[in-house]
């Protein structure tokens, strides 16, 4: 299986440094991490697909362990059986014995069965998610700066614009950076809602049930 490629923030430099050559390095990261966080919260570019993993008669909750320096923003299908679950909203539901049909997300990466599996299984159960990058990773998956370095980067110079009482202050470039920033995401949501292209990753990755 395929590793994620991944790459350091300071791959990103050059899309910023020319615009803020005085801007301390580590402010620079700081701020793209920051970006790139919010660009796959709101874009939703970056899907996780588990491996088939077991289930256990009268569990009905599972969690999905991300992987390292990574965090999962939503849940977006749950997979049993090779059917689709349907999800359920925050109703009180009872933990009976059945074949689950149903899903219901606690937190993102935490899902209930509905119902709970009554008996164990091997191999039947799959998610996908949607993660991002963990406010403190040192690296991201390249894809985010080979596909959407640039808008990221329009993200990180509009918070380093803001930044107030500097030499690169500018809240005019900040307001354009911003524009910027926020049309580039709603570009690339309104396209994943349509089905995507090549923009986003689907991954598979090891069981972390």
């Amino acid at each position: 299986m395929a590793r994620l490629l991944t790459v350091g923030w300071r791959e990103f430099l050059p899309l910023l440094q020319s615009s803020l050559p005085r801007c301390p390095v580590p402010l620079i990261i700081s701020e793209l991490r920051s970006a790139a966080v919010a660009f796959c919260r709101r874009t939703r570019v970056w899907r996780h697909v588990s491996d088939l993993t077991d289930v256990y008669a009268g569990d009905c909750r599972y969690v999905f362990e991300p992987p390292e320096e990574t965090t999962v923003v939503a849940t977006l299908e749950v997979h049993f059986r090779d059917e689709v679950l349907i999800p359920l909203d925050d109703r009180v539901v009872r933990d009976e014995p059945g074949t689950p049909a149903f899903y219901q997300v606690e937190e993102p990466g935490v899902v209930r069965l509905v119902p709970c599996p009554r008996e164990d299984e091997s191999g039947v159960l799959r998610t996908v998610n949607v993660l991002a990058p963990h406010v403190l990773a040192r690296n991201c998956p390249k894809f985010l700066l080979d596909s959407h370095g640039a808008i990221i980067a329009a993200g990180a110079r509009h918070k380093l614009f803001m930044v107030p009482n500097e030499e690169w202050t500018d809240p005019a470039r900040a307001n354009v950076a911003l524009a910027e920033f926020n049309e580039g995401m709603a570009g690339i949501r309104i396209r994943e809602m349509r089905g995507g292209t090549g923009a986003r990753l689907e991954m598979n990755s090891p069981s972390f049930f």
